[in-house]
């Protein structure tokens, strides 16, 4: 994906890099799909965690999301072996937290395994990726 955005408010261009689609996303400044920050905040030390694409799939489909989970999920990016989650040790928590919390109110069987999966993952990667 290639990404064009000039200004912080400007609309943004995008192409896709394999099949050469594209687009440009306006009227996104302000409104819920605004995830950039509104105050500035203290960067703690970042992680990376190569996690399964099945996990990073099951996290881009979380529904109960507050704007730091959203940010954390929408910065994964691909690695050869998956795909890289970076984010503080409260990031990643929360993130942790927020994956247990839909699993546990899922009704859909399929979709609480891929949950718990993806909570086994991330608990696991965080306790020996540090």
């Amino acid at each position: 994906m290639i990404v064009l955005r000039p200004e912080p408010n400007a609309p943004i261009q995008w192409q896709c890099s394999g099949c050469d689609d594209a687009g440009v996303i306006s009227n996104w400044a302000d409104s819920i799909f605004d995830l950039r920050r509104r105050s500035l905040t203290v960067a703690d030390t970042a992680h990376d965690l190569v996690i399964p694409n099945e996990v990073a799939a099951a996290l881009r489909d979380l529904q109960l999301l507050d704007p730091d989970g959203e940010r954390l999920v929408f910065r994964i990016r691909a690695h050869d072996d998956g795909a890289v989650l970076s984010g503080s040790d409260d990031d990643l928590e929360d993130l942790i937290g927020s994956v247990a919390a839909e699993a546990n109110h899922e009704a859909n069987p399929r979709r609480r395994r891929q949950l718990n999966a993806a909570f086994d993952a991330l608990s696991g990667a965080t306790a020996t990726g540090r």
